[in-house]
């Protein structure tokens, strides 16, 4: 219990650090995007691939990919529901930040720091469904709904590019290998290894430096609805894993907690390229943020 607080406690001290630092000026926000990069490019992709080491295919826990997409799925479509009368920045809003998780860049970290590999490769399953709406089909769906038309390329290419993506890449293809039962030499770990443990590190502290306490009477309403309906998905994906499944228990721990994951952080740039309501964005990232910061240490010492 004392090392899950302590880790949470390092987490929050960076994020706390990154923040301060913004205010007094050492860094910029706009140096958030470059951390994003490298994230993105170099050590989650290393997180994800460090995590396959010993995992070997079972055609049964995909049902935690498969979770993972359809409730993307489901939120996207109940936000198109729930906005349908409402203003194009509310519609961008609901569609935007109910569906997809912060998962490689906040859930990750913790999970991969105390379930070890097993409950890794766990997370990294769930984010597999959730990564192909996370990093690209949500901008293609909400567009779709709030403007009727994708400007530039294609409906089926623009899905299709969600594969070009690191991170996904790599779970394609580290998936694809477990299935024909081929494994990468040592040495391509290893590699991956000595870099993925600042994955963590850099995430916590690209979230303080993207962190804003904004708050606004005439947003809460729309903040504390997309909050609500996301915890209450995710208590219900919970219970499903950790209580209704035979999987191992750090695969059931890591899937029931994976779900509380945060309003994934592509949000924020899609809204900037939609022109929605920046402000209401971040102050519902925000309050998504301190409440996993809360809720994933406390089900790390529950579960």
């Amino acid at each position: 219990m004392l090392d899950v607080i302590l880790r949470a406690s390092f987490f929050f001290g960076m994020i706390v650090l990154a923040y301060i630092l913004k205010k007094i000026g050492v860094v910029r926000k706009s140096d958030a995007e470059a951390l994003g990069r490298i994230i993105m490019n170099i050590t989650l992709p290393a997180a994800i691939l460090t995590s396959f080491r010993t995992y070997v295919f079972d055609i049964s826990i995909m049902l935690i990919t498969l979770i993972g997409f359809l409730s993307t799925i489901f939120m996207s479509a109940l936000g198109y529901l729930i906005s349908m009368k409402k203003s194009r920045e509310e519609r961008i809003f609901y569609m935007l930040n109910l569906p997809a998780y912060n998962i490689g860049n906040f859930t990750l970290p913790f999970v991969s720091g105390f379930l070890g590999a097993v409950g890794t490769v766990a997370t990294c399953l769930f984010d597999m469904g959730n990564a192909l709406m996370c990093v690209g089909g949500n901008l293609v769906v909400t567009e779709l709904a709030v403007d009727g038309r994708k400007k530039g390329r294609s409906i089926p290419l623009s899905l299709l590019s969600v594969f070009t993506k690191p991170s996904v890449a790599v779970y394609t293809l580290m998936t694809i290998l477990a299935v024909i039962g081929v494994k990468l030499p040592d040495i391509v770990f290893d590699f991956a290894a000595s870099i993925s443990p600042a994955n963590g590190i850099i995430a916590m502290f690209m979230i303080g430096i993207m962190f804003e306490f904004t708050f606004s009477k005439e947003n809460l309403k729309e903040v504390v609805i997309v909050n609500v309906l996301r915890l209450a998905l995710a208590a219900l994906i919970a219970y499903f894993f950790y209580s209704l499944t035979d999987f191992s228990y750090e695969v059931r721990k890591a899937a029931a907690i994976t779900a509380f994951a945060p309003i994934s952080s592509a949000a924020g740039a899609f809204c900037q390229d939609l022109k929605g309501n920046q402000e209401l964005e971040g102050f519902a990232s925000t309050l998504s943020i301190m409440l996993s910061l809360i809720i994933i240490p406390i089900l790390l010492m529950v579960l």
